[in-house]
């Protein structure tokens, strides 16, 4: 492969599943050395946003929701899928306030974030929103069961360390949202 990437070349795509939630796709690629791998197969989803969501108080607000794909009750950061044509904060501050009922705030970008770009094309937008406070019931969608938790931001390590935050882009999104809280204080 070419440093830039540029000389592996899609021939042809296919897709082969459709949801509202993902596609799935099948390319036929030229690598740089000539070789065809084919097929390769391409999740497609929607981009998504992940917030740090911090109180006046240091604490974090996070939400404790069951995960199918791994069987487990998964804490983690509010998070969720960005709408076709939405502004990624747009959609941050959407989800945020749906979830979990907090919202306003001083929200700094922390990057993007590919969560898995050996099969999936999508890209998660992390923010930092300080000063975050309750404004409103959680209204979440009709199939999520949200429990809203807060957690003194000392403590969001010993989180991850527990195994009670295992999502790579959640624990990404606090390690950045940590350094950027270090940085400035």
């Amino acid at each position: 492969m070419s440093e830039s990437g540029r000389s592996w070349e899609r021939l042809s795509s296919e897709r082969l599943v459709q949801t509202p939630y993902f596609a799935l796709r099948s390319d036929r690629l030229r690598l740089p050395d000539g070789a065809i791998k084919d097929p390769y197969y391409v999740l497609e989803r929607p981009d998504a946003a992940i917030i740090f969501p911090l109180t006046p108080s240091n604490e974090v607000v996070l939400v404790r929701q069951y995960r199918p794909p791994i069987e487990r009750v998964e804490l983690g950061l509010p998070a969720g899928l960005v709408e076709e044509g939405e502004e990624p904060e747009k959609a941050a501050r959407r989800e945020l306030l749906e979830e979990t009922g907090y919202g306003g705030g001083e929200w700094e970008p922390l990057g993007s974030l590919a969560s898995s770009p050996s099969l999936k094309d999508n890209w998660a937008y992390l923010y930092l929103a300080r000063g975050v406070e309750l404004t409103s019931p959680p209204n979440p969608d009709e199939y999520e069961r949200v429990e809203v938790v807060l957690v003194p931001v000392g403590e969001m390590l010993g989180e991850i360390r527990a195994g009670n935050i295992v999502s790579s882009s959640g624990v990404a999104a606090i390690m950045l949202a940590l350094e950027a809280l270090r940085a400035s204080s």
